[in-house]
């Protein structure tokens, strides 16, 4: 049965061949990993868009709050309503991309799926340790993140103001969510990694949390680029002698599977993942960055 169909995309054309099983489940194992590749690539920037979306809207109530400087219960309470949405949002996508990256209960590392070599998990494991050893907004995000999930939203209540410089003249808006030490071991943040009296701000755990995260996503991309790589090339040329027994310059592929389901071997969608590295080329550490008017 011929069950490759190949199409003249120049004109109205189609030629068909029989190919064998062992290439039908080449072309569909390429096929997965590619999806699996963009797929991360898809979340880790979901991730991204929600920490700028809860970041921009902390700097907009630190903006209203200047306006706003008595009590006020119903705008507190559309603080608080906004503020957790975003960063119980952006803490389930962690929780997604956490589990893809490395889950030991799940059996899952994505760097490993893709490359199928052991000492890309252990180089994901390490990486790991020492985040989890380095990073104390790491930490406690990780925690907040169950949290949140369980027992109690993120932002409960947070504190703002005007600051007063009486040499300079000078104002200076404040907006902060903070976790004591209480709070801490409450979300169980483990106790040898706290000291007494201390405060964390929620932005500032998030800051530290979505750059450990992207920490992690490009290490997953250094670890698994040659095979991506090598799948899309392998994918695009594996057919091409087909194209020159079809006598066709410009076309595309489809294959038939025995349930007659079929499924096209187009990469036009990978563009997609070309697009995402470009966005978000690097890890960025936004807690050290300060902006100029």
């Amino acid at each position: 049965m011929n069950n490759l169909f190949v199409y003249n995309t120049e004109k109205v054309d189609c030629r068909t061949f029989e190919i064998s099983d062992a290439e039908i489940k080449k072309s569909l194992d390429l096929r997965k990993l590619l999806v699996k590749a963009l797929d991360i690539e898809i979340i880790y920037d979901q991730i991204i868009e929600a920490y700028w979306d809860y970041k921009n809207k902390v700097n907009y109530w630190n903006l209203r709050s200047v306006s706003s400087p008595f009590a006020d219960y119903i705008l507190n309470h559309e603080i608080r309503s906004s503020l957790n949405r975003l960063a119980f949002n952006l803490f389930n996508l962690s929780k997604l991309y956490l589990d893809w990256h490395y889950n030991k209960d799940k059996n899952r590392c994505l760097s490993f799926e893709l490359t199928n070599d052991e000492a890309t998990k252990q180089k994901v494991q390490a990486h790991r340790d020492k985040i989890y050893e380095s990073n104390l907004h790491y930490v406690v995000g990780c925690k907040l993140r169950g949290h949140s999930q369980h027992s109690a939203l993120p932002v409960r209540s947070f504190t703002t103001g005007v600051r007063y410089d009486q040499s300079t003249s000078n104002r200076t808006a404040h907006f902060s969510i903070y976790y004591s030490y209480e709070d801490l071991l409450k979300a169980n943040v483990p106790k040898k990694m706290l000291s007494e009296g201390i405060k964390l701000d929620l932005t500032d755990i998030i800051d530290g949390f979505v750059f450990a995260i992207s920490q992690k996503h490009i290490l997953n991309r250094k670890l698994t680029e040659s095979v991506i790589n090598e799948g899309r090339d392998t994918s695009l040329s594996m057919w091409q002698g087909y194209a020159e027994k079809a006598g066709f310059e410009k076309c595309q592929y489809e294959i038939q599977l025995e349930n007659d389901e079929r499924v096209g071997l187009s990469l036009e969608w990978f563009g997609v993942y070309d697009h995402l590295k470009e966005k978000h080329s690097c890890a960025i550490d936004y807690s050290v960055i300060k902006f100029e008017k």
